[in-house]
């Protein structure tokens, strides 16, 4: 347990002190809620409370995997590319270990940023509105509870991806990733209307969904061996 928050503690701060993730990370953090908020604000008829949590549990979902996938590449990847992953390697840890640790500091800083995007939208739509906003506490669970799931999802089976592959195919990964995060904002869409609000029925499928893909991540990267990655750095 110790080697493992050792671990998480490194990739954490690694995370919230590079400067260049951190920026894009923040830049798309408020750039692309903000402006679909007063998109949506600006859209609705009934009331703006609901459409505006409806709105925050399709967006936040999809803010929190691109957060762990931002934030997972370079904890994973970097360190895979510079050969520093090879010292951590040879640390009387384990490969499970190294991963799990991995994943917890990467979400850690992914789900802060969402957090952190979701209070600067819900502040600029409450600033904006021209009537007063009252969001259901479901909202609340879904942000405590669906949101770190996924960042932490997202961030393992980015991260085994990357320990698996080779450097050639790491260079494709980033492209099915981001055809994959356009695919899913209209999926999202199509799957919760803004106008709906946020139901017990969709947060349950938020539930199991990111539950079954936290899984998958960690049953991939269960599948790995040190010398699968030794031998896909060069």
């Amino acid at each position: 347990m110790n080697e493992l928050l050792t671990i998480a503690r490194k990739e954490f701060f690694q995370a919230i002190t590079n400067k260049g993730v951190l920026i894009a990370a923040f830049i798309f953090a408020v750039w692309f809620p903000v402006f679909t908020t007063l998109g949506i604000l600006a859209g609705i008829s009934g009331d703006p409370g609901t459409a505006l949590a409806g709105h925050l549990a399709s967006i936040s979902v999809m803010l929190a995997i691109f957060m762990g996938y931002l934030f997972s590449s370079d904890a994973f990847f970097r360190e895979k590319k510079d050969g520093t992953i090879l010292t951590l390697l040879c640390a009387p840890v384990s490969l499970r270990q190294i991963w799990e640790g991995k994943v917890l500091g990467v979400a850690t800083a992914a789900y802060g940023m969402t957090l952190l995007s979701v209070l600067i939208t819900v502040a600029v739509a409450f600033a904006f509105s021209p009537v007063g906003i009252t969001l259901p506490w479901l909202l609340l669970v879904h942000l405590v509870l669906i949101l770190p799931i996924y960042a932490a999802a997202s961030a393992g089976i980015i991260g085994s991806a990357q320990l698996y592959l080779g450097m050639r195919e790491n260079q494709f990964l980033g492209m099915g990733f981001v055809f994959l995060f356009i695919f899913l904002i209209f999926g999202l869409q199509a799957f919760i209307s803004p106008e709906g609000g946020v139901t017990i029925q969709n947060e349950l499928f938020f539930f199991v969904l990111g539950f079954v893909l936290l899984l998958l991540g960690r049953r991939w990267a269960g599948r790995l061996s040190k010398e699968r990655i030794v031998r896909t750095i060069a």
